[in-house]
C-alpha cells in the first residue's frame, strides 16, 4: 500500500512536471482586430507596395481575412484560414489589397513586442470598401459580418490566445449630420460590442486612425466639426484609446479619382504607427524613436514616441513610422549614444539648427548606422567616444555642405564600414582631430576643409584628413 502511494505520488509529480513544461512551452497568439473602410482594407488601386518593401517588412504575423462586401457583408475569402500576413482579396486593378496589417505585424515583431518565446501577432481583419459608420451599427450587415468573423477566427486559432485591442480606421465616408456627430459614441459602442465577441467578453484597448480627406476636403456637421476632429478629441481624452495620424502621408498616384486612398508605403507606415500606439497603451519597452510630429524640434520629448527622448546613453532611431521629414530642427543640443536610420518615410533624415549657429549634435559609442535611408547633419558635430559608422549599400552620410561647412570635434576614433555605392560627404570648417579606420571596400568620398579639397591619408593603421 505504501509503495502504491509512493508510486502514485511519483506519477502525479511527473505529470505535473510535464504539464508545467507543456504550459511553459505553449505559444500564445496575441490578437488584434482590424476593421474600417477603404484605407483599412487597403484599396491600393494604383500604387501598391513594392516587392522590396514587402520583403523588407515581412514578418511571421498571422492574418485572418474577413474582408467583406459593403452592402451585404458577404466575405471575399470563401474558405478563410489563418495564414502568414500577406496581401489578400479583394483585388483592385490586378493588385491584392493590403491595409495597415502588414506594417503593424512587422513593427511588432521587430521590437519583439509579444513575440518572445515563439509567441505570434495575429490580426483578425474584417474591413469593407466605403461606407459611413452606420455600417458598423448592431443590425448592419457590416457589423454582423465583423462579429461572425471575430468569433470564427478566434475559434480556429490554435493554442492560447489573448485579444489585446481593436484597430479602427474609418470616417472618410461619414457624410450625414448623425454619422459625424455620433462618430465617437458609435466607436465606443463598437468597441464594447466587439469585446463581447471574445472569450473574455471585453477588449480594454483600442487605436483609432485619422481618416483621410477627399482630395483635401472633408464633410462637416452643422457646427463645423469633422469625424477626424471628433474621433481625435475622443482618443486624446481616453487613456485606453490611442490615436494615429495619417494625413502627412502620400496617396496613390493613379487609378483613383477620389484622392482618398493611401499608397502601399503609406499603408506600411500607418501599420507601424498603430504598433507604436499599441506599445504606448500597453507600456511595452522600446528605444527612443522619432514619432510622426515633424514640427517639433528633436531636443524636445514631444518629438519622440511616448515622450521617450534619447539621452547620451541611448540610440535614436528613425524608422518607417517617422514623420515625412524634410528638415529636422535642433534648438540647442542633441546628444545621443548613436543614430540609426532605417527606412524613414521620407527616405532621408536631415538635421539643421533651428537658429543659425546655436545648435549642435554629439554622438557617442552607438555611432551611426544607415540601414535604409540617408543622413545629413548640417550643424556642428562632436564625437564623444570611439565608434563605427556603418553605411549600407547605396546610402549617403553627409556632414556640412560646400557653402556651409561645419566643425567635426572630438579626438576619438571613427571606423567606417561601407557597402558598395555608399557615399561619405564631409564639408568641414577645419581639420578634425579624429582618427579614421576605413574598412574595405573604401567608401566613395567627397571631402572639403575650409572650402579646399581634402583626402584621407593613411598613417599606420589609421587615416587622417589632409588638405590637398
Amino acid at each position: 500500500m505504501k509503495n502504491h502511494f509512493i508510486h502514485s505520488r511519483f506519477a502525479v509529480t511527473v505529470a505535473l512536471v510535464f504539464l508545467s513544461a507543456a504550459m511553459a512551452a505553449a505559444k500564445t497568439n496575441h490578437v488584434y482586430i482590424l476593421t474600417g473602410q477603404s484605407n483599412s482594407l487597403g484599396a491600393v488601386k494604383g500604387t501598391p507596395a513594392t516587392a522590396e518593401q514587402f520583403e523588407h517588412y515581412k514578418s511571421d504575423g498571422l492574418l485572418w481575412n474577413g474582408n467583406m462586401v459593403r452592402d451585404t457583408g458577404e466575405k471575399f475569402e470563401k474558405n478563410p484560414s489563418w495564414v502568414t500576413v500577406a496581401p489578400q482579396l479583394p483585388e483592385y486593378a490586378g493588385s491584392l489589397c493590403m491595409g495597415p496589417e502588414y506594417g503593424f505585424c512587422s513593427m511588432m515583431q521587430r521590437h519583439n513586442w509579444h513575440t518572445e518565446k515563439g509567441d505570434k501577432i495575429a490580426v483578425v481583419k474584417a474591413s469593407l470598401d466605403g461606407g459611413g459608420n452606420s455600417y458598423w451599427l448592431p443590425d448592419a450587415p457590416g457589423y454582423k459580418s465583423l462579429s461572425s468573423t471575430v468569433r470564427t477566427a478566434l475559434a480556429a486559432l490554435k493554442g492560447r490566445s489573448q485579444v489585446h485591442a481593436l484597430l479602427y480606421l474609418q470616417g472618410e465616408s461619414d457624410r450625414t449630420e448623425e454619422e459625424i456627430t455620433k462618430a465617437p459614441a458609435r466607436f465606443l459602442d463598437l468597441l464594447a460590442r466587439v469585446g463581447r465577441e471574445t472569450k473574455k467578453g471585453t477588449i480594454k484597448l483600442a487605436v483609432v486612425g485619422e481618416c483621410a480627406t477627399w482630395a483635401g476636403k472633408e464633410n462637416k456637421n452643422a457646427v463645423g466639426d469633422t469625424t477626424a476632429k471628433l474621433l481625435g478629441d475622443m482618443a486624446h481624452k481616453k487613456k485606453n484609446v490611442g490615436w494615429v495620424r495619417t494625413r502627412d502621408l502620400t496617396k496613390i498616384t493613379r487609378g483613383d479619382s477620389m484622392g482618398v486612398h493611401y499608397d502601399g508605403k503609406s499603408q506600411i507606415t500607418i501599420g507601424a504607427r498603430y504598433a507604436y500606439a499599441v506599445a504606448m497603451l500597453e507600456k511595452l519597452p522600446f528605444t527612443p524613436t522619432r514619432n510622426d510630429d515633424s514640427q517639433t524640434a528633436l531636443d524636445s520629448p514631444a518629438a519622440w514616441w511616448g515622450g521617450k527622448m534619447p539621452t547620451p546613453e541611448q540610440t535614436a532611431t528613425w524608422d518607417v513610422a517617422a514623420a515625412n521629414v524634410v528638415h529636422e530642427k535642433v534648438n540647442e543640443a542633441f546628444s545621443v549614444a548613436g543614430i540609426v536610420v532605417d527606412d524613414p518615410f521620407s527616405g532621408h533624415v536631415s538635421l539643421h539648427s533651428a537658429k543659425a549657429g546655436k545648435a549642435s549634435v554629439s554622438i557617442g559609442v552607438g555611432g551611426i548606422v544607415l540601414r535604409q535611408g540617408d543622413l545629413s547633419m548640417q550643424l556642428p558635430v562632436t564625437i564623444t567616444a570611439d565608434q563605427s559608422w556603418k553605411l549600407a549599400e547605396g546610402r549617403t552620410l553627409t556632414i556640412g555642405s560646400v557653402d556651409a561647412p561645419v566643425s567635426l570635434g572630438g579626438s576619438a576614433c571613427i571606423c567606417v564600414e561601407s557597402k558598395p555605392n555608399s557615399l561619405l560627404k564631409l564639408h568641414l570648417s577645419e581639420l578634425p582631430q579624429v582618427r579614421w579606420v576605413l574598412r574595405t571596400p573604401l567608401p566613395d568620398v567627397q571631402i572639403t576643409v575650409a572650402g579646399k579639397p581634402a583626402k584621407f591619408t593613411r598613417q599606420g593603421e589609421y587615416h587622417t584628413l589632409t588638405v590637398e
